[in-house]
Formats: structure tokens, C-alpha cells, sequence
């Protein structure tokens, strides 16, 4: 294989931010796609490398895309690949092979075509690494690639990008852009696709692969999808069509998507995602997509629909015919809804008979909540007193802004949990469950906060960083949730004083270059002492576990030293008689904002040894003895680990009680569309 020298060429200067023009990384990812289907492509294979360590902050090592289309010549290689906002295709800008640097700093590309010129097939194999690019001298910078031909009269054309070193795992901080979006997880990878790429997937026009797996339409569809055509007449008086595919979904989310979707260059592009609710559909019907198109849509339009506030009728008639044909279909499909509310405005028990709700979209939720209770467990037939708590408890949770505990535990009891549920509620406030909700998002807000003071533009001028300490004391949760309260909880001072001695010995002194631990930066950090505190709690198996926490000041950085004291301080514990070691154990915790080559390289090996329990570094035998060594930044991202999953599970919504249903569940929006169209974010 031969290999040449190239340089990117652009018509104007171009920085690498022009290259990352996504609103996220799927969307960036898509346009990878959308080039494989431009090639003609019948297969594209996509992999996806996932990683659960705590050193991969998105979970994702590697991402490939592999397409039988008819590749890139060696030949065409320099204007198809590395002219930047050229004319390479008859539409667009040219830089969409170029959406994986959104995504990670390195690309790689490998491609068989056929070259017409040399009549003969090649082989082109191409990396570049944004890191190495000098934003404004893009052109100067040389870049290898390796070409290959080959005598053989017919091969396999075939184009393959692989993206590494997203920058989600190697940036302390990260713009939202660049952030690996949730549609790349491998519970939602293939849906994610099959929503972008409904009618190639359905219609066997292309085959998706996901690490290896065929996306099948029977993974996603119940039956076919139905068809409606709608006349519509625009204000200059031309008649379009609006054409509407219905799929049934096999998803338990039970809501309707609503997908414009536009052809650009071959590929049938979703435009715009929004969410669509209205007094005609309830969850019982199930999960719809809806894919909406029309010969009508232009790049002005998508440009316009999603702005609320438009004085243009064109647009707000365009928007009712979509929701009245979207009514209409879920209309036919739900009578028993009129039925049921019918009836439940008549129940003694309904909550609005003789008061009147806080809002209007108060009462449209109660309804559809109502009925689908009512769906499962037939409570207006049963004994009345279910109803009699039940119904008042809804009322209260729609009002506290508590949907999703309604929906994600009460809709799934059984008649006998129901029961029991009803005797929970003897013991237990609702206020409670809505506190520790929100709690769950106060921390999160705070381990953003605490990141932007550790590492952030703040750090650097803040001169009270001293206050660090006071705030880190009063949450003692970042080290376990066992640990909620002020430090020096002691039942036995004896203990507390030997743990000081031993500090001052061992920790007492300045970090210095000699000692490869000083971090030199600008701001004002000299008047930041390190921080020691301790505590103590009783464990489920009555264990004493007494946790003692060394941080370092943000000038010091953990090194040979540091690594050195903590390990002599353990083994005086461990050596020490007056410490106890019965039912005791004593958890150490040494944190710095960074750590040196040295110690880098010494701790990765020493985790080797203790992979069941992420950043323990050693462990004594003598006595119950665990070291812990780790930065901030491994501290924050394991705490937004474990409150993210609780978050996610828990749909914390920072929203009043009107602001939230007003949004998800809209109220009627004129007498004559009682449907609203949101746009997705």
C-alpha cells in the first residue's frame, strides 16, 4: 500500500466549530448515515463499543458505521473527502462526512470503490485527529493517506467511518452539543433508528444492522402501518396533499410522536419531532408514530412551524389541518372514553362536582388518569370505597406536580396491592415522597455546581475558595448517602484525637516541585488549606464504619508523596492498639483535583486488583482497612451516576404543577382543535 500527503482545502477560512454544526451527536450521526444511503447502500452496519467504566464517562468507546454503497476512488479522495464547504454534492455544503468530529476527536475512514480513471478498483484508508488541526491554519496542516489498487476485475465497494476519543470521556467539561445524546444507548439505539428511519426499515429498502442484530420492522411494528391522504389548500389557493402514516408502536411508553419528515437529496429526513396530546387519546391506546408528509414542506416552513407566536395564518392552518386529522383518527378509535367520562362526572366521588379545579388541564388529566384505573381495575363497579380514597389522592398528586408516581406505581398495583397501598398511605405522607423527589434533583443541581467550582472559569478567581471546605462538610452524601450529616459524630473522642495526631504527622506540610505535587495556576488558591474531617455510622450488619477524608488543597495534586502518607497513616491505624478492630471498620478517603503521572500510573494497577469496588486503592488485613484514592471529577461523575438512575426513574420535573401540564397534557387550544402539536427538545 502506497501513501501520499494531502492537506484539507477549504473556499474560505473554516475552524473546526463550523465542521460541528448539530443541534446534538445523533443528529450528527445521522448525517453519516444519511451519506451511506446517498452511496446507495442496501446494508449499513453499525457497531457500537460500550464500556461500563468509570474512566468512560459516556459508556461508549468506539462507534463504526460500515455501508455496501459504491465507496470514494482514491482518485476523487481529495474533493470528495478533504474540500471543506465545497460543491461536492448538488445540495448542502460538503462537510457532512465530517459530522463525527462533533461527535469524538478521531475519524477514521476506509473505503473500496471503483475508480474510473485508473478503470482498476482501490482501496483508500484515511485518519485524521482533530487535536493535531491549528484552528486557523487548517490548510498548512499535512495529512496522510494510504491507497491501494487492485488488479481484480470485480470486489465489494464499501465505506466505513469509525469515530474514537469522544470527547464526552476526555474533556472536563463538555458543551451540550458534544455530549453522547441518550439515543446511543443500547436500550435505545435500534428505536432511535427506527424512528428516523421508519420507511427504509419498513419497507426493506435498506438494512440496518446493530452490532450485528438485524433491525427487523416486526421489532417495532404491530401490523401495517395505515394510511390517510388529506387535501389541504394553501392561502394563494393551490392544492397539496398531506399524507400521514399511522404506526402502532411496540413500546410501553404510550404516547404519540408526530414526525414531519422532508426528502433532501434521496434521503427521507425527519424535520422536526413533536408530541401530541388531546383530549381523544389516552394511554390505553398505546405508543403511535406519525409521520407527516407533503409536497408542500420547504425548508421555510420547518423554519417557521415551531414558532408560537407567528402572525401568519398559513402556518396556524397548516398546524390545525395536522391536529384535526390526528384527532380524528384517535376519535374513531377511542368511544369508550366519552363513555367513561360521562359516567365519571356523575360519581359521587368525583373531586370537581362541587369545587372547582386549579386549572382546566387539571381536570383533562384527572380524566384520563380516571380511566385508565378504571380500564384496569373497574373501580366505578366496585365497592365505593376504593374510590373514596383513591380519587381525592389523585387530585392531591396532579396538584403537587406528582404525575409520575401515580403512573409508575399506582397503575401497575393489583387489586390486592391496591389494598395495600391504601394502608401505606396510614403511615406514610405523600409530602415525603414528593421531598426525597426533590432532593434527588437538588443534588444533582449541586454536583454541577460543585464541578464548576473545582474546575471551572471560577476557580480561578474565586477568593474565598476556603468556603469550599464549610460547603463540602454539610454534604457528606458525595462519600455515601449513609453519611447525611455534620461531620465529628463521636461516641468516643478518644478515637477522634488519635486520628488528629496521626494527621498532622503524616499530612501537616506544603507541596512543592521537589515533590512533584504542586499545581501551578493562575487565581488565588494560596489561602486554601487542605481540608480534614471525619465520621462515624452504624452499617445494616452493626458494624461501626468510621470514615476519615483527606482533601487536598487545589494547589496540591496527588503524588508519590501524597500516595506514600496515606499508606503509612493506614498502617498506623492498622498498627495502632488503642484504635479498635472489633465490628469496626475504617473507610479512608485521600481526593485532590489531580493526580500526577505517577500516581496515575500507580493507581490504575492497584484498581486492577479491586475491580468489584471502583477506586479502592488498598485494603488492610490486620484490621477492616479501606484507602480510597480518587480526583473530584471521579467523585462528582460517580455521584451523578447513581442519582441519575434515580433521577431518570423518578422523571423529576422542575416545573410548577401549570407549567407542567400545560405542557404535557394541554388543555383544549380553541373550540374547534382540542389537540396541541409541541415541539420535541
Amino acid at each position: 500500500m502506497k501513501s501520499i500527503t494531502e492537506k484539507l482545502t477549504t473556499n474560505s477560512r473554516v475552524i473546526k466549530s463550523h465542521l460541528t454544526k448539530y443541534g446534538d451527536t445523533f443528529k450528527a450521526f445521522k448525517e453519516l448515515i444519511n451519506n451511506s444511503i446517498q452511496a446507495k447502500a442496501k446494508n449499513i452496519k453499525i457497531e457500537i463499543v460500550y464500556n461500563n467504566s468509570i474512566t468512560v464517562k459516556s459508556g461508549i468507546e468506539k462507534i463504526s458505521i460500515v455501508d455496501d454503497g459504491y465507496g470514494v476512488p482514491f482518485s476523487e479522495f481529495k474533493t470528495k473527502i478533504l474540500q471543506i464547504g465545497t460543491n461536492v454534492k448538488e445540495k448542502g455544503q460538503g462537510i457532512g462526512r465530517f459530522s463525527s468530529f462533533q461527535i469524538g476527536e478521531l475519524m477514521k475512514i476506509e473505503t473500496v470503490a471503483y475508480d474510473e480513471k485508473e478503470k482498476k478498483f482501490s482501496k483508500t484508508l484515511f485518519g485524521i485527529d482533530t487535536t493535531d488541526l491549528k484552528d486557523i491554519e487548517l490548510e498548512k496542516t499535512d495529512l496522510k493517506i494510504d491507497f491501494q489498487y487492485f488488479e481484480e476485475k470485480k470486489l465489494d465497494t464499501y465505506y466505513k467511518v469509525e469515530i474514537e476519543n469522544f470527547h464526552h470521556n476526555t474533556q472536563p467539561k463538555v458543551f451540550n452539543k458534544n455530549k453522547i445524546a441518550t439515543d446511543f444507548l443500547s436500550e435505545n439505539i435500534t428505536q432511535s433508528l427506527f424512528e428516523n428511519y421508519p420507511y427504509e426499515i419498513f419497507n426493506d429498502k435498506i438494512s440496518f444492522f446493530v452490532n450485528d442484530h438485524k433491525l427487523s420492522k416486526s421489532d417495532f411494528v404491530i401490523g401495517q402501518p395505515i394510511f390517510k391522504n388529506v387535501p389541504y389548500t394553501d392561502k394563494n389557493g393551490k392544492d397539496h396533499d398531506i399524507n400521514f402514516y399511522f404506526y402502532n408502536i411496540k413500546s410501553q411508553i404510550n404516547k404519540v410522536k408526530v414526525f414531519f419528515q422532508t426528502e433532501n437529496d434521496g434521503v427521507k429526513s425527519v424535520a422536526y419531532e413533536y408530541t401530541y396530546s388531546s383530549d381523544w387519546y389516552t394511554t390505553d391506546l398505546g405508543t403511535w408514530f406519525i409521520y407527516v408528509e407533503s409536497d408542500f414542506f420547504d425548508i421555510d416552513l420547518f423554519r417557521n412551524l415551531d414558532i408560537e407566536s407567528l402572525g401568519e395564518e398559513e402556518i396556524k392552518n397548516l398546524k390545525n389541518t395536522v391536529k384535526e386529522s390526528i384527532n380524528d383518527f384517535f376519535k374513531a378509535r377511542n368511544k369508550r372514553f366519552e363513555k367513561f367520562v360521562a359516567s365519571l362526572e356523575k360519581d359521587k366521588f368525583y373531586p370537581y362536582l362541587d369545587n372547582k379545579p386549579a386549572s382546566t388541564s387539571q381536570e383533562v388529566v384527572f380524566k384520563k388518569i380516571a380511566y385508565i384505573l378504571e380500564d384496569e381495575h373497574h373501580l366505578i363497579q366496585k365497592d365505593e370505597k376504593i374510590r373514596n380514597f383513591l380519587y381525592p389522592l389523585l387530585d392531591k398528586a396532579i396538584s403537587n406536580g406528582n404525575i409520575e408516581y401515580i403512573f409508575k406505581k399506582i397503575l401497575k398495583l393489583s387489586e390486592e396491592n391496591l389494598e395495600k397501598f391504601n394502608s401505606l398511605l396510614q403511615k406514610t405522607d405523600l409530602e415525603d415522597v414528593i421531598h426525597f423527589a426533590s432532593q434527588v434533583s437538588e443534588k444533582l443541581e449541586f454536583l454541577n455546581f460543585l464541578h464548576e467550582l473545582v474546575y471551572g472559569e471560577i476557580s480561578k478567581h474565586l477568593k474565598e475558595r476556603s468556603q469550599l471546605h464549610k460547603i463540602v462538610e454539610n454534604e457528606l452524601w458525595l462519600f455515601g448517602e449513609n453519611y447525611n450529616g455534620s461531620p465529628h459524630l463521636w461516641s468516643d473522642k478518644k478515637i477522634g484525637n488519635i486520628l488528629n495526631e496521626l494527621r498532622n504527622k503524616y499530612f501537616n506540610y506544603i507541596p512543592s516541585k521537589n515533590d512533584d505535587n504542586l499545581i501551578e495556576t493562575e487565581g488565588n488558591m494560596d489561602d486554601i488549606t487542605d481540608l480534614f474531617f471525619y465520621n462515624e455510622r452504624i452499617t445494616d450488619n452493626d458494624t461501626r464504619e468510621i470514615m476519615v477524608v483527606e482533601l487536598k488543597s487545589p494547589k496540591c495534586s496527588i503524588g508519590q508523596k501524597e500516595l506514600n502518607q496515606i499508606d503509612r497513616y493506614a498502617f498506623t491505624i492498622e498498627e495502632n492498639s488503642a484504635l479498635p478492630s472489633d465490628k469496626v471498620k475504617y473507610k479512608l478517603l485521600l481526593i485532590s483535583s489531580k493526580l500526577n503521572s505517577y500516581a496515575k500510573s500507580k493507581v490504575k494497577s492497584q484498581r486492577e486488583n479491586y475491580k468489584d469496588n471502583p477506586f479502592l486503592y488498598d485494603r488492610k488485613t490486620e484490621k477492616n482497612i479501606e484507602v480510597y484514592v480518587m480526583t473530584w471529577s471521579e467523585l462528582i461523575e460517580l455521584n451523578k451516576r447513581k442519582l441519575g438512575y434515580l433521577h431518570n426513574q423518578l422523571s423529576i420535573k422542575d416545573k410548577s404543577v401549570k407549567e407542567k401540564f400545560e405542557n404535557e397534557y394541554p388543555n383544549l387550544i380553541d373550540e374547534k382543535v382540542s389537540a396541541q402539536l409541541r415541539k420535541a427538545v
